[in-house]
């Protein structure tokens, strides 16, 4: 038996909150693949990372899987199914263990735990959230802080 060990130095998770990052409980497939372009670009995002888009209904789950082709997308149904959802990732799938960095692109305060309980893991955490919407639990909890604007990326009219 051949078992292989991977290096999990400079591997990224990112874990995003699709309808939080566009702010609205509707997202269309145009509007996550202009997204997807400005988050890569703003994030620095390596071509090796994991790319984790949940949503809190089949409906976003089905739009983010084609604005967002190759990432992984999940969901919940319900109030706060997508950071439930992503929660669920970031506490049962050994994330520790797999990468050196996790990028949460949320700003809902939900996620603060989390983002503690993997630092004192020896994970790096960021947060990536729109300015306005930031919680500032969150915010403290992390240990870099990346924040955008209405100017820096709007949904299309």
């Amino acid at each position: 038996m051949n078992i292989q060990h991977f290096n999990t130095a400079n591997r990224e998770l990112h874990l995003i909150d699709i309808e939080n990052e566009l702010g609205t409980g509707q997202v269309k497939a145009a509007d996550i693949a202009r997204f997807r372009t400005f988050y890569l670009k703003a994030n620095n995002v390596p071509a090796n990372a994991h790319i984790v888009i949940a949503a809190s209904c089949s409906q976003n789950l089905l739009e983010s899987a084609f604005g967002w082709p190759g990432a992984r997308t999940v969901w919940l149904p319900g109030h706060d199914g997508a950071d439930r959802a992503l929660l669920e990732i970031a506490y049962e799938e050994n994330v520790e263990k797999r990468y050196d960095k996790v990028v949460i692109a949320s700003g809902d305060h939900i996620f603060a735990e989390a983002a503690e309980a993997l630092q004192n893991l020896g994970v790096k955490v960021k947060v990536f959230a729109r300015a306005v919407f930031v919680s500032v639990i969150l915010r403290s909890a992390c240990n870099e802080v990346l924040l955008y604007s209405a100017d820096d990326f709007k949904l299309a009219a």
